[in-house]
């Protein structure tokens, strides 16, 4: 723990003196410092950083000794900046991370109904990249570190795209990034699957709003609920979504007028009611929702419907476990 303690304040020191020299936000700063140390060199634009900074950045790359650090360890450290970056530059809280237990039950659900085999992979709002990396990471060490995926990225922020470039190549994945709108015709092919952690809100473009048929009637639309209309759209033929939800839309009068849609267009597979602790209130509690496209090899099945206990005691991840497989010994046989 020392060791790696040591190790990030290391590299903090390499960010801020970068970020002073060219008095750039910490994500900027962050981003460039691992380009610098991965390219070997300082890169200079316009005589910035000066000279003086320069000569200081070489000393403190040298004394780090990147090519001896290991991956896992350039990715950890990278991982604990960006949380950094995101607190320190006030980025939307729809831009934080999601918790690693969260990527632990979606890899476990995937594991189970997805098939391993070559399949392609979007996060339309994959932010820093720190979910879908951590998903894949799991999967490749339950399939004997297969890697059967082929990786897409979407987001409308480049800071965001620039952090989740840097991730993917620390952790040795090859993605492709498209700086879009997600609720804009996809530039990619439809996907197998798709993972995200919807950004919760209102959707600002009312124009564009107007091609879904869960837009609003007054004002802005839910930006969440026009992104699973979207999801729906461009799923291949009985894909699979893995979706972080606000719970708000699965009840109540949101619910009511959403939930009848959704049921029509697809199989609902699994709801997974994250635990009240994860929350600091109860109108942000999130539940994991799982459905499958419709298609030749999909069809309806009894749905996993459960609550997580607290993920701060390890045996929640266990009971869960049982039940998954109880629920997936019921639905294939």
């Amino acid at each position: 723990m020392e060791k790696f303690k040591k190790l990030f304040n290391q590299f903090l020191d390499c960010v801020q003196t970068l970020q002073k020299a060219l008095n750039v936000s910490f994500t900027e700063a962050l981003v460039e410092t691992f380009d610098n140390l991965e390219q070997g060199k300082i890169k200079v634009e316009n005589g910035a950083p000066d000279e003086q900074t320069v000569a200081e950045l070489s000393k403190k790359y040298q004394a780090l000794d990147y090519d001896e650090i290991s991956q896992k360890d350039k990715a950890q450290v990278f991982t604990f900046l960006t949380l950094k970056a995101i607190n320190d530059d006030g980025f939307d809280v729809n831009k934080m991370p999601t918790p690693p237990a969260i990527s632990t039950v979606i890899a476990m659900l995937m594991h189970k109904l997805v098939k391993n085999e070559k399949i392609e992979i979007v996060d339309p709002t994959i932010g820093t990249g720190i979910l879908l990396f951590s998903i894949i990471s799991q999967l490749k060490a339950l399939n004997h570190s297969k890697d059967n995926y082929q990786l897409v990225g979407i987001d409308n922020d480049e800071e965001m795209l620039n952090l989740a470039d840097v991730a993917a190549h620390l952790n040795d994945f090859d993605i492709e990034l498209y700086c879009q709108d997600a609720l804009m015709p996809w530039m990619c092919s439809n996907p197998d699957v798709v993972i995200s952690d919807l950004p919760i809100g209102y959707y600002p473009v009312d124009e564009n709003a107007k091609n879904f048929e869960n837009r609003a009637e007054k004002g802005h639309s839910f930006a969440h609920l026009l992104l699973i209309e979207q999801i729906v759209k461009n799923l291949k033929p009985a894909g699979y979504a893995f979706l972080v939800v606000p719970k708000s839309i699965l009840s109540g009068k949101i619910g009511a007028d959403f939930m009848p849609w959704l049921t029509k267009k697809v199989y609902l597979k699994a709801i997974v009611e994250l635990p009240d602790d994860m929350f600091k209130n109860k109108f942000n509690q999130k539940s994991i929702l799982v459905f499958q496209n419709h298609g030749e090899d999909a069809k309806a099945s009894e749905v996993l419907l459960t609550k997580l206990d607290s993920l701060k005691k390890e045996e929640a991840l266990i009971r869960f476990n049982v039940k998954l497989n109880e629920w997936y010994t019921k639905i294939t046989h």
